[in-house]
C-alpha cells in the first residue's frame, strides 16, 4: 500500500507540473491516465467493493476526458460525464446502504443546479454546447451526494471529506471544459482537488 501511494503521489505531482507548465496534451493525457490507474489499484485494498466499482467508473470517465482534449471532442466529453455520473450514483448507494437514505437530500440536491444556473448568468461567455440539461442532471446528482455526505459526516467522516472536495473539483471542471480561455489556476485547483478527493475516497 505504501509503495502504491508513493507512486500515486509522484504521478500526481507530475500531472500538476504538466498543468502548471502547460505541457503537451499527449503528456497530460497519459500522466492523467497513469495517475487514475494508480488510484484504482489503491482502491483494491478497500474492503468496500462499491468504493472499488466507483473508482473504476471514475477511471473510465478519466480516460474519456483525457481524450476529450479539454472538452473539444464532444462525444468523449459526454461519455466521460456519463461514467462520472454513474460513479456518483455508486457513492450514493454506498452511503445509503450503510447509513440509510435521507430524503431531505433530494431538496438539497437542487443547490448545485441553482449554482449552475447562476454561473450561466454571471459568465455569459460560458458555452455549454447543448449539454446544459445534462449538466443540470449531473449537478443534481452531485448535490444529493454532497448533502448525504454532510448529513452522515459523523458516521463516514473520511468518505464525506473526499466527496466534498470532489464537488469542489467539479465546479472547477465546468470552467475548464466550457469557459473560453480558462485560467491556469482553475485547472490547477481541479487537478489538486480531484486527485486528492479520489485518494481520500479510495482510503475511506
Amino acid at each position: 500500500m505504501t509503495t502504491l501511494i508513493t507512486l500515486y503521489l509522484i504521478s500526481w505531482v507530475l500531472l500538476i507540473i504538466t498543468v502548471v507548465r502547460e505541457l503537451s496534451q499527449v503528456f497530460y493525457r497519459w500522466s492523467k491516465i497513469i495517475t487514475a490507474t494508480l488510484f484504482v489499484l489503491i482502491g483494491t485494498m478497500n474492503d468496500n467493493w462499491m468504493i472499488l466499482i466507483t473508482l473504476l467508473l471514475f477511471f473510465v470517465g478519466d480516460v474519456f476526458l483525457a481524450f476529450a482534449n479539454g472538452g473539444k471532442v464532444k462525444r468523449w466529453l459526454i461519455w466521460g460525464l456519463v461514467f462520472f455520473w454513474i460513479g456518483h450514483l455508486g457513492l450514493i448507494f454506498c452511503i445509503s446502504t450503510h447509513q440509510g437514505f435521507s430524503y431531505i437530500s433530494l431538496v438539497f440536491g437542487l443547490v448545485p443546479v441553482v449554482m449552475l444556473i447562476l454561473i450561466r448568468k454571471i459568465f455569459p461567455t460560458i458555452e455549454f454546447r447543448g449539454l446544459f440539461l445534462m449538466l443540470c442532471s449531473y449537478a443534481y446528482t452531485l448535490g444529493v451526494l454532497g448533502s448525504l455526505a454532510i448529513l452522515n459526516y459523523s458516521l463516514v467522516p473520511v468518505l464525506a471529506w473526499g466527496i466534498l472536495i470532489f464537488i469542489l473539483s467539479d465546479i472547477c471542471l465546468i470552467f475548464w471544459y466550457f469557459y473560453p480561455q480558462c485560467p491556469r489556476i482553475v485547472k490547477l485547483i481541479n487537478v489538486i482537488t480531484y486527485f486528492g478527493a479520489v485518494l481520500i475516497i479510495a482510503l475511506s
